[in-house]
């Protein structure tokens, strides 16, 4: 008995020593053992002053442990600790050169010098052996782990475990900890029920700031984080299903993660909520999220030629993420995603810099994915999304402003190749669009209400729109002007691709096109209102279009070009490239013709109203020609470009303010072959202001006078037949262009100022009837033309005609000069009937009272007219007077001569030629005054018989 109590008594302090020997075998400098204490009775073992020191290495140091055991349930095979309390415990553990190190204890060395343990045989039969613990409690740990190529730190200030025991699995177990890793104060707080097949705990975790590069380098080696939480986590596990809730807040700082290809970094990520992750057999099936992850700082986005700043995002909402072994797997978004800030900038060339103020959406989603052969994804759901100051550059290409976009939309998709956006509201601007100096767009609002479906597979699209409205519009082309817009509206809008579209009404307010040299609009329009448009790849159908407030302005330079017109042309060219490289060849009507119909547009109805006007100025003219077109009211009925029928139209207006237009009739010009009939009428045109054409095609200048005009007409197969009647009130003329008064003199055969004693009446009325015809297929036959045979065909047809009615029937023989050499021998331009002589004779033969008598009711009716008188001597003259002259000569006592005989003879063929233009002039001149009536020199051995010719 007292050997066995000897031996109980030194075997503590026997294992003291060859511990102390032990650890100086395996290199400890310094090593010792101050109390290995065993009460046999209580059942305590206790260690005191571990300590084991080797210079460059971990200590192994240990201050305290305590062991009590209860004897008590041996007997019940239970070993239970009643108490394990451990402190002021450090070392560590380190990799070095491949070996692993216990504080100064070489562990690699100590396991290769060993002998190999026996295997154990497992004989199949559960030990009947149980453990619990009452308590285990840890204090002042410090322990350290050292690897390859980083080092680690954990410092326990207190570790507590208490109850749990094999024998009782339902006992509650609670674990309680504190302390820091790698200086991060960190502490955990459960309690669980970990023994039975249904278990089920909480967890209580909070770290602080905990430096992640140091736990993840070797693993991770591009990222560098500090980790702060505050989590509770509720666990329950039914077999091989495991139920997760966590709940409270992490927070990340200081992220950053660096390679090769990208640099991402973000100062802070704060995620604060609840959650529910459900495990069947450790697969995720589902996970809820209730909670809110704020960027406060934002994040940075580096990757090779491209950059990405966020000032700072946030979202706060639910996510459901549902993920069943044998069907579609479903992801469920409710809540607001929000970003400040946004920038990002592409480098190249050119380089792309886009910037957004702030972005925010609102909404749920729900995504499905089916797996199998075919993977689907179907989405839906409620989204509403708010842009504030999008700007968007490229070089100086593209320059896009946006303030303000506002989308609220149900969008879903099946398989992500059908999609369908409904009960979808969109609101945006101000909206800027530049694209260098060729494009610039400006829009102040637009809101609409859409539906759309959209199918990928055959690109098939529809689109119905109940309304859409825009506020004011700009659109400048090569930095001028090209068009304006107050407002638009739209009205039951449907859109399908195919191209098919359809809307039932289209308002636009203040519409303006293009500027003209003087900066005023080409064209504008207070309103234009559309009705009930269809459009597809064949044609364009339109019910009505109504104008008003019409404004428009047309100018000719001088060399007649439309200067505003072109510059708009230049201007489009512009848009389109002007050196039209890369653009397709215009193709030949005839060869589309050949492959398919030509595009075909129709409007059943165009109406022009308000006040509307154009303006003409035309400055090829010397003085500049303007007029003023103020039209009451215009309209077209059924235009067609591919069919046959003529288009009614009606055209009320003014000329100048005071000369009444009107105009009606039916028409084709756009089909093939064109046709047409009109009738149109211009009442009360002052004269004078059409002075710049007639000096320019006629070098006279109009003084007076007042023009009405009346024009009938018909087209059949592109064939012009029309009839003009002219009528001019108290027309007066002055030449002002010589040069210009010869060629319109040479082209009526008579000055204008004849023409006009001709034609004026008693009551200063000029009436014309003018006869147009040819073909509009003639390049030479234009409004210039026709303005040349109106002045020209149609004044010389009216001298003719008045002259030949009034002096029927001795009309026959009037004729016109036909140069003026010829007009220049009489002094006139219009010979009438000439009044024949006998030969030799003053007396005239015929009806010669008649005769004059119509002459002189010719100058008592037209007060202009001068008549010249004509005397002239033929051959049958020279016959007689030389028979007579020649009998005189014979009885004189001294003959005359031959040759003063001949100048003799001439003579009184000069005198009877003039003798018989007097005698004329003196029966006229008792019903004319002689002022107004005029001999010219006599004409001496012209062809023809004897005569006078009057001419005026």
């Amino acid at each position: 008995m007292l050997l066995v109590v000897l031996v109980l008594f030194t075997t503590p302090y026997i294992v003291r020593d060859q511990l102390v020997i032990w650890l100086h075998k395996q290199g400890v400098d310094d090593a010792r053992l101050d109390t290995l204490d065993v009460n046999y009775l209580s059942g305590r073992v206790q260690v005191r002053g571990l300590r084991a020191v080797r210079e460059g290495y971990y200590p192994l140091q240990l201050d305290r442990l305590q062991l009590t055991l209860d004897y008590g349930s041996l007997f019940q095979r239970q070993v239970r600790v009643t108490s394990l309390d451990l402190q002021g415990l450090r070392g560590g553990v380190a990799v070095r050169d491949s070996e692993q190190w216990l504080g100064p204890i070489n562990l690699t060395q100590l396991a290769s010098g060993s002998t190999p343990e026996e295997p154990v045989v497992d004989d199949g039969e559960a030990s009947r052996w149980s453990f619990g613990l009452d308590n285990l409690q840890l204090n002042g740990i410090d322990w350290r782990l050292a690897l390859e190529q980083q080092e680690h730190r954990l410092e326990l200030d207190n570790l507590w475990l208490g109850a749990i025991y094999l024998w009782e699995p339902q006992i509650e177990t609670t674990l309680s900890l504190s302390g820091r890793i790698n200086g991060a104060p960190f502490a955990l707080d459960s309690t669980s029920v970990p023994l039975p097949a249904q278990k089920h705990g909480k967890l209580k975790l909070s770290i602080d700031q905990l430096q992640l590069k140091p736990i993840l380098g070797d693993l991770v080696p591009q990222l560098d984080a500090t980790l702060s939480t505050d989590l509770s986590l509720s666990a329950q596990l039914d077999g091989p299903r495991i139920s997760l809730l966590p709940e409270g807040s992490i927070s990340i700082g200081g992220l950053l993660w660096r390679d090769a290809e990208l640099n991402f970094s973000s100062e802070r990520i704060e995620w604060q909520g609840a959650a529910t992750i459900g495990l069947d057999t450790l697969r995720p099936d589902s996970i809820e999220i209730n909670g809110k992850l704020n960027l406060p700082k934002g994040i940075a986005l580096g990757q090779s030629a491209q950059e990405l700043r966020v000032q700072q995002l946030g979202w706060q909402g639910d996510l459901v993420l549902s993920m069943p072994e044998q069907s579609a797997m479903t992801l469920a978004l409710d809540g607001a995603l929000g970003t400040g800030g946004l920038d990002f900038i592409q480098q190249g060339e050119p380089g792309l810099n886009l910037s957004l103020a702030q972005a925010d959406w609102r909404g749920n989603t729900r995504l499905s994915l089916a797996q199998g052969e075919q993977a689907a994804i179907d989405l839906s759901g409620q989204n509403a999304l708010r842009l504030d100051v999008l700007v968007l550059t490229q070089g100086d290409n593209l320059d896009l402003q946006l303030d303000r976009l506002d989308l609220d939309t149900a969008l879903s998709s099946q398989a992500l190749q059908r999609w369908q956006l409904e009960n979808t509201r969109v609101a945006l601007g101000p909206l800027t669009l530049r694209q260098g100096e060729a494009l610039e767009l400006s829009l102040s609002s637009l809101e609409g209400e859409l539906g759309a479906r959209y199918d990928l597979t055959s690109s098939q699209l529809g689109l119905q729109a109940p309304g859409i409205t825009a506020g004011a519009t700009n659109v400048r082309v090569a930095q001028k002007p090209l068009a304006a817009l107050e407002s638009l509206k739209l009205a039951q809008l449907e859109l399908a691709l195919p191209l098919k579209v359809g809307l039932s009404g289209a308002q636009f307010q203040g519409l303006e096109l293009a500027r003209t040299e003087r900066d005023e609009p080409l064209l504008a329009l207070a309103g234009l209102g559309v009705q009930r448009l269809m459009l597809d790849q064949q044609q364009l159908q339109i019910d009505r279009v109504d104008l008003s407030g019409l404004d428009g302005v047309l100018t000719l330079n001088e060399q007649m070009v439309p200067v505003d017109i072109q510059a708009l042309q230049q201007q489009l060219e512009a848009l389109g490239g002007a050196s039209g490289q890369g653009q397709p060849a215009a193709e030949d009507p005839a060869t589309a013709a050949e492959q398919g119909e030509a595009f075909r547009i129709r409007i059943d109805e165009l109406v022009l109203a308000g006040d509307s006007q154009l303006r003409f100025t035309d400055r090829s003219t010397k003085p500049v020609f303007s007029a003023l077109l103020a039209i009451d009211r215009a309209n077209i009925n059924a235009i067609d470009t591919a069919g046959d029928a003529q288009s009614e139209f009606a055209l009320s207006a003014q000329v100048n303010r005071f000369a009444k237009l009107t105009a009606e009739g039916a028409v084709n010009l756009i089909g093939s072959p064109r046709s047409g009939h009109w009738s149109a009428q211009l009442v009360g045109m002052d004269l004078p202001s059409l002075s710049p054409y007639s000096i320019k095609y006629t070098g006279y200048f109009l003084k007076n006078g007042q023009l009405n005009l009346k024009l009938d007409g018909a087209l059949e197969q592109d064939q012009l037949d029309g009839s003009n009647h002219i009528r001019l009130n108290r027309l007066e003329v002055d030449p002002v262009d010589q040069a210009q008064v010869g060629k319109f003199q040479q082209q009526i055969s008579m000055p204008l100022g004849t023409a006009v004693a001709v034609l004026q009446d008693d009551d200063d009325n000029i009436d014309l009837d003018v006869p147009v015809s040819g073909s509009l297929d003639d390049p030479e036959f234009d409004y210039q033309s026709i303005i040349k045979r109106i002045a020209g065909k149609g004044v010389k047809q009216g001298v003719m005609s008045y002259l030949l009615q009034a002096m029927q029937p001795y009309g026959a023989l009037i004729s016109l000069a036909q140069s003026a050499i010829e007009a220049s021998q009489t002094g006139a331009f219009i010979r009438l009937e000439p009044v024949l002589f006998e030969p030799g004779s003053e007396m005239p033969k015929g009806d010669v009272d008649g005769y004059l008598a119509k002459l002189t009711e010719l100058m008592n009716a037209r007060d202009g007219l001068r008549l010249n008188l004509c005397g002239i001597s033929v051959a049958e003259d020279r016959s007689v007077l030389d028979k007579a002259l020649a009998e005189e000569n014979a009885k004189r006592d001294k003959p005359l001569e031959a040759e003063v005989l001949a100048a003799e003879l001439d003579s009184r063929l000069q005198q009877l030629a003039n003798a018989r233009a007097e005698l004329l002039k003196q029966r006229l001149q008792d019903d004319v005054s002689a002022d107004r009536l005029f001999l010219c020199y006599a004409q001496v051995d012209k062809e023809g018989l004897p005569r006078v010719e009057p001419a005026l």
